[in-house]
């Protein structure tokens, strides 16, 4: 179904109806008690935050332009177009091209308010705790079970990325053949169990995991496939308590991949940003996830700003 209203007359329908709610920005001090909260919790870390993410994309760009002088210099040297067998070409995508699927959502370029509402979504949602309607700032009431679903999805990809990473580990340390296509497997079979259980258990993942690999590898027995399944469970049980050095490391990459998105946009670099940051624990396959995901905070964050703007500049 359609929306009866869209533009510039939604975002002035939205306004008038949370001004009658909530009074003008004038009273905003005293009506958005939680909002004014959230925005100064946010306001301490963004210049942190938005400078590692400058930095970020700085790097980016270098390695981008590099790459670029590189592929120049070897077709000079060569007289054509670089084809070797044993080389693998690195390719180089023009950053302002408008080439990737899908509409792309815009990156931050850095206004003080931009900044605080895409970190402060992304904060709200990277909380281990289940988000809930008390704790969020009143500009995004009804957006709750939109920001709710993406805080259960970047568990969820917290899980797979965890879960595979000690997988991975587990197989090197048997020199399992043909690990990368059994990795790959055990992710999309994994993706596909935790989207379609709500409450999975430690024993249905390693199941999920285990039950994969035993026709991509050549562990056929039963009683090698229940030592691997008792170390798997064992390890994972350990690495998904908060205060787990890999549960942080996996927890911070994550963020890292969402926070580049969130900054970056939808476009080249910030999915090269996402990428990098996954790649950290093995989990660049879960990319587009990740940006589908973050593409929701973006929205969410530009629709509030068009419509709270006047309350949120009278609060910073």
């Amino acid at each position: 179904m359609e929306p009866l209203l869209k533009g510039p007359a939604a975002l002035d329908y939205l306004m008038k109806a949370f001004t009658n709610c909530y009074g003008s920005p004038s009273e905003v001090c005293s009506s958005l008690p939680m909002t004014m909260r959230w925005l100064s919790s946010v306001s301490n870390c963004k210049d942190e935050e938005w400078g590692e993410h400058q930095n970020s994309v700085s790097n980016l760009k270098a390695n981008d332009s590099s790459s670029q002088e590189l592929l120049m210099s070897i077709t000079l040297k060569t007289g054509g177009s670089y084809n070797s067998k044993n080389s693998t070409q690195i390719p180089f995508v023009n950053p302002n091209s408008s080439n990737v699927t899908g509409q792309e959502q815009p990156e931050c370029k850095g206004d003080k308010v931009d900044v605080l509402v895409r970190l402060g979504l992304l904060k709200l949602v990277s909380g281990v705790s289940g988000l809930t309607p008390d704790a969020l700032p009143e500009t995004f009431m009804l957006n709750f079970s939109r920001l709710r679903g993406v805080q259960a999805e970047i568990q969820k990809i917290i899980v797979i990325s965890t879960s595979i990473l000690i997988f991975r580990q587990i197989l090197s340390s048997e020199q399992a053949s043909d690990m990368e296509r059994t990795i790959s497997n055990c992710t999309e079979q994994l993706s596909e169990f935790l989207n379609c259980v709500e409450d999975a258990g430690i024993e249905g993942i390693v199941d999920t995991i285990i039950g994969t690999s035993r026709h991509g590898d050549k562990v056929t027995d039963d009683k090698n496939l229940q030592l691997r399944k008792s170390m798997m469970a064992r390890m994972l049980a350990k690495s998904l308590q908060a205060e787990d050095p890999v549960f942080k490391k996996v927890s911070r990459a994550v963020y890292l991949a969402f926070r580049g998105i969130v900054f970056g946009g939808s476009g080249t670099h910030g999915r090269k940003l996402a990428e990098t940051a996954l790649r950290q624990v093995g989990a660049a396959s879960l990319t587009e996830r990740v940006v589908k995901e973050a593409k929701v905070l973006v929205v969410a964050a530009t629709v509030s700003i068009g419509v709270h703007g006047p309350w949120y500049a009278t609060l910073i």
